[in-house]
């Protein structure tokens, strides 16, 4: 294969930042979820994914002092006892008051407060356990993504007879149906999983993070509640955010062309623009705290079907070896990839620019405007005083071979605009390793929001 040298231009002290990058080899991941990959023979239909899948989210309850009403889906959904799944949010009261409104319509509960940020497969188990000793009969998973996901993972083994989680990574694993009815209350504004058929489970034997795709593990009922999402801090504020936005950009730009939840992302991207450095510097701020918890809904709602593309891959693959933040990786890799990608479909990433960001397009070029998206995600990462480089969080150059195979291998990769391989997420990483690439320099012009 030739190799090309792909310059991304920079700004400021970064601008003759570049990095080599080889010609995509034809090869395929072997997890996907659409059944499709962009490697087509000369007989294949001219379309990469011809039959779209819209998959179903929960009936969702949303809105101010939504969580009071836990108790009575609970009842109605015929839970004698709930397992609460939690990290146990400390300090902010929300377990204690979801079990008093628990208590109040005679639904009992037990609490496996146990999980932790990535959860862990023994996690899964733990929680499951619990279920078992103590006879409960659904779950109320209570806190951001890595409670739900864990969370769905124990209602996924319940199904099977407690058959190790690890067993079901991939797409559409389960054998059989999951009966047990499961609630997920979202205390954050950022991954959605309350509204997704996803999780991600750190399988700590390998060191990565599973990715399963399944339809038993879709929430009974959601309920976001933005009251709840004020306890978060403005560090955590921002990294939740910022996975909303990575979602809402991968699902709008991703080559699986489900055209019905694009409206969903970019009016996703349209309030996380708007509203997350508001969230951030205030986090009583109750407009921007009731947008974010929209901003994220309507951008899991879009990944759901759409997919994701390959942000979510790096961030999953460090998520498992470091335990790192998920949002955080996501916030660090999403500018280089839209940089990589922009010219596989510069006119979506132009209506990001334009409907997303509400930036005036009129006076440039398609491919001028599609690059400004780039520009607009550094100027709200400055926003947030978002980290910028990899070893500044702990990854190490010796597992980049590592990491790049396992964020090849997972099927978000599909949803990816422009052809991979793992030498070219390799690149993706060592970009940003230990000096920051950026197209926009804050110093040479003010940032997009003024607080």
């Amino acid at each position: 294969m030739a190799n090309q040298e792909y310059k991304i231009e920079g700004k400021g002290s970064y601008e003759s930042t570049s990095f080599e990058l080889n010609t995509v080899d034809p090869q395929e991941p072997s997890r996907q979820l659409h059944g499709g990959h962009p490697r087509r023979s000369i007989d294949e239909a001219p379309e990469e994914f011809p039959v779209k899948t819209v998959f179903p989210t929960p009936r969702t309850t949303f809105g101010w002092g939504a969580h009071e009403s836990v108790g009575e889906e609970a009842a109605a959904l015929g839970m004698d006892h709930a397992l609460i799944v939690t990290t146990g949010l400390s300090g902010t009261g929300i377990v204690d008051s979801v079990t008093d409104i628990l208590d109040d319509a005679d639904v009992a509960s037990s609490v496996y407060d146990g999980v932790t940020s990535n959860p862990k497969d023994f996690e899964v188990h733990e929680a499951y356990e619990l279920q078992q000793e103590d006879g409960a009969d659904g779950i109320v998973a209570l806190g951001g993504g890595s409670s739900i996901d864990c969370a769905k993972g124990v209602r996924l083994v319940e199904a099977h007879d407690g058959r190790d989680i690890t067993e079901f990574e991939g797409v559409d694993k389960a054998e059989n149906p999951s009966n047990l009815p499961m609630i997920a209350v979202s205390t954050t504004a950022g991954t959605g999983s309350e509204t997704t058929i996803y999780s991600v489970i750190s399988d700590t034997d390998e060191q990565y993070k599973m990715a399963l795709a399944d339809l038993g593990m879709l929430n009974s009922v959601a309920i976001v509640d933005p009251a709840l999402h004020r306890t978060m801090p403005p560090h955590l504020t921002a990294w939740t955010g910022m996975d909303a936005l990575t979602h809402a950009v991968e699902a709008y730009v991703s080559r699986l062309g489900v055209k019905s939840n694009r409206a969903m992302a970019i009016e996703a991207i349209r309030l996380v623009a708007e509203n997350l450095p508001q969230a951030y510097a205030n986090g009583n701020d109750r407009e921007a705290r009731e947008n974010m918890a929209w901003a994220q809904f309507l951008a899991a709602q879009s990944f759901n079907s759409a997919g994701l593309g390959i942000v979510h891959p790096m961030a999953h693959v460090l998520g498992g070896v470091y335990d790192l933040p998920h949002g955080l990786c996501n916030s660090i890799a999403l500018p280089a990839a839209m940089e990589y990608e922009v010219p596989a479909t510069p006119e979506l990433f132009a209506d990001i620019t334009e409907r997303g960001f509400g930036v005036d397009t009129s006076d440039m070029t398609e491919m001028e405007a599609a690059y400004r998206a780039v520009e607009e995600v550094e100027k709200l990462k400055a926003d947030l005083n978002i980290t910028q480089t990899w070893d500044q969080i702990g990854m190490q150059e010796e597992d980049l071979e590592k990491c790049s195979n396992y964020a090849f291998e997972d099927f978000c990769t599909e949803g990816t605009p422009r052809d991979l391989d793992p030498a070219t997420i390799a690149d993706l990483f060592m970009v940003n390793f230990d000096e920051p690439w950026v197209r926009y320099d804050p110093s040479e012009e003010p940032s997009r929001i003024t607080l």
